[in-house]
């Protein structure tokens, strides 16, 4: 995944000092580039091509990249790009971004399938990309003519003020104008089962030249991910978060991984204390009670499968704002019509811009963990939200019968629930801390002074 900080015509903002901010986002190696008013700095996590040629910032002619993320289609691109002569030094994504960018210009970003966030300058200009749906956070902090941006909040400080740069949206830095390169479509020609079109979510971001593991709760969203996974993966192993020796989740995950041969570790969390529920906030650098809870679990899972050698892990994460899943979602959802389900669906969206995907980046990069997201695949997604209310309906059912004969239907059948509130997580923290919300929010004022809900 990396980290990127840099500067633009921001003379006073030290990108050299400022890596050690992010450097837990990037343990394989580091730089900084300067070109005409933009710095580039990047902390590297090495997934694909481990060599030092796809090092950055990457210099390509006379342009220089940052990236962080994942291009999930990047061989496909490459082979159209190598059809019209281009040629590559190395094996992995950043190159074939760089030279998608020199060869098609901004039309490059709709050929790409991924999860990122990049800062791209030629010798003319200068620009800011988040990718479709906000799966990879980016900060910008603007002082008249200047800018600077990075991966995080705690890179930029209080001395730059940070917003996020919205989903979807390209940031022109000369001109300050921030502009949308992505919108979601209304309509779908895509007739393929939802179970197809997430198995190929799953097939991509399998993709890595580091080992990579599953997550699981033991509810439906991770239990079908790791199913699929296995398909492609035989040997895949899989992790999950254990507070609470009693959980109901945790009982579903060991039935599910014993009764299927796949091997589970259980990492043991702490009961917290209102140290690691701060720490879990500054982490995560958003007020939200709900998110910096299943970070308080995350982080100690993602330290040990850092621990074990992994550098990158799927996750069951998105489903429920896709399908529904959420009882307040289910009970709007269940009074709206078409057009009300859609709208309440890709408002649930937005939010995870907002939460879930900055909780689930920067939880487990904290660690050195890249986290993907199969149910994002921007197929599924536009698929999904394309479903009318009838096919698609609030309570997940076109997911649980897209999952029939690739999970048991004992997982299937089983009772929704919070990851915070399955794991015993909410409950804890209300005994460590009184008014958590209100001990939350405090934090995340004294370390940006302001409540950061990005």
């Amino acid at each position: 995944m990396c980290g990127i900080i840099g500067g633009y015509a921001a003379w006073s903002f030290d990108v050299a000092a400022r890596l050690d901010l992010i450097r837990h986002r990037g343990p394989d190696g580091s730089g900084v580039c300067t070109i005409g008013p933009a710095t580039h700095g990047h902390v590297r996590l090495s997934l694909l091509d481990l060599t030092d040629a796809s090092a950055q910032p990457f210099r390509y002619g006379d342009a220089v990249l940052s990236f962080v993320g994942e291009i999930w289609n990047y061989r496909a691109v490459r082979a159209e790009l190598e059809a019209q002569g281009v040629a590559f030094r190395t094996t992995g994504d950043t190159e074939v971004l760089a030279a998608a960018l020199a060869t098609w210009g901004d039309a490059a970003l709709s050929r790409l399938e991924g999860m990122f966030a990049f800062a791209w300058s030629t010798p003319d200009r200068h620009i800011l990309v988040r990718d479709r749906f906000g799966k990879v956070p980016l900060y910008v902090s603007r002082r008249g003519g200047a800018f600077a941006w990075a991966s995080e909040r705690k890179g930029l400080g209080r001395e730059w003020p940070a917003t996020a740069l919205p989903p979807g949206t390209l940031l022109d830095l000369a001109t300050g104008q921030v502009s949308a390169w992505y919108a979601l479509p209304r309509t779908v020609a895509d007739d393929r089962p939802l179970i197809e079109v997430l198995e190929a979510g799953v097939r991509a971001r399998l993709v890595a030249d580091a080992p990579l593991c599953c997550l699981i709760s033991g509810g439906l969203d991770s239990s079908l991910v790791l199913m699929l996974a296995r398909r492609h993966k035989p040997d895949v192993v899989a992790y999950t978060a254990v507070l609470d020796q009693g959980s109901l989740d945790l009982r579903a995950a060991r039935r599910l991984c014993r009764e299927q041969q796949v091997r589970l570790i259980e990492v043991p969390v702490r009961a917290p204390t209102s140290q690691s529920l701060a720490d879990a906030a500054r982490v995560i650098e958003i007020n939200s009670k709900a998110q910096i809870e299943i970070a308080a679990l995350c982080i100690p899972l993602a330290r040990a499968i850092a621990g074990d050698g992994f550098k990158a892990c799927l996750s069951g994460e998105a489903a429920d704002e896709l399908f529904g899943g959420y009882g307040s979602l289910c009970i709007k959802g269940s009074k709206a019509d078409d057009a009300g389900w859609r709208a309440l669906r890709i408002a649930q969206l937005e939010k995870m811009a907002r939460g879930n995907f900055v909780r689930c980046n920067k939880a487990f990069m904290a660690a050195g963990v890249e986290c993907r997201l199969p149910f994002m695949e921007r197929a599924l997604v536009e698929r999904v939200l394309s479903m009318p209310k009838r096919a698609c309906p609030p309570g997940k059912r076109a997911l649980k019968q897209a999952a029939a004969g690739v999970i048991p239907p004992w997982i299937i059948s089983r009772p929704k629930d919070t990851f915070q509130g399955a794991s015993g997580m909410a409950d804890a923290a209300a005994r460590a801390v009184a008014y958590p919300a209100a001990f939350y929010r405090a934090e995340i004022m004294t370390q940006f002074g302001s409540s950061a809900r990005d």
